[in-house]
């Protein structure tokens, strides 16, 4: 059964169906959902604390809990040196490169940025740049992509693993699942999607992580 509820300006719908076909449902109101999107966080300041919305002490619990689920299930999947093929990752709404510096780059060989929002981009290519301490021959960043997520689609066969935090709520439901169709024909044979997002109820805030395997087959954690 659908609920109702109300948007960001109090309005309220009978379903999410009814709230998607007011605010993109066609393409002129669809272009304008996420032209504001962007436009929002064209005016954020491209800092830990900007791109965390005022709360850059989020970022370490929040690469601990990264990590761990990284040690516990992917390390098995992706053991080092069990290749002579480099890992390859994509940072989906990559912002300054936060989660590329902090997690990704560690652990892979290349990573490869996605964000929509230009100034974001520039400093995480500042950031990533060769000589930089997390850089090396043998772990760097890679390619700067200045895309949205709805209209991206990857080299066909690049990636291990595809990584999208905090920045799947920007897409409409069918971009949603567009995206995921699109997207996974640029994962190797047994590569993962990553999808970790923060759900907001009643004031609490759960966390929720998935990862999917190719093909699409869902897991919580």
């Amino acid at each position: 059964m659908d609920a109702a509820g109300l948007d960001s300006d109090g309005r309220e719908f009978k379903s999410p169906d009814e709230m998607w076909t007011e605010q993109a449902g066609d393409p002129n109101k669809k272009t304008l959902w996420y032209r504001n999107g962007v436009s929002y966080w064209e005016g954020v300041e491209a800092s830990m604390d900007g791109v965390l919305g005022g709360f850059a002490n989020v970022n370490e619990p929040d690469i601990k809990c990264s990590e761990d689920f990284w040690n516990i299930i992917l390390s098995e999947r992706f053991p080092p040196d069990a290749t002579h093929q480099p890992l390859v990752a994509l940072d989906c709404g990559s912002g300054i490169g936060r989660v590329t510096k902090n997690l990704l780059i560690r652990h892979f060989n290349e990573v490869d940025l996605l964000e929509p929002v230009s100034h974001f981009l520039e400093t995480a290519r500042q950031t990533l740049a060769p000589g930089n301490h997390m850089n090396s021959d043998t772990h760097k960043a890679v390619n700067f992509y200045c895309v949205p997520l709805q209209d991206f689609t990857p080299e066909s066969g690049r990636y291990d693993v595809i990584w999208i935090q905090w920045c799947i709520g920007h897409l409409t439901d069918d971009d949603f699942i567009s995206f995921f169709k699109r997207a996974k024909v640029g994962l190797k044979p047994g590569g993962l999607f990553i999808l970790k997002e923060n759900l907001a109820r009643s004031g609490n805030l759960l966390l929720v992580l998935l990862f999917f395997f190719s093909p699409l087959i869902t897991l919580n954690h």
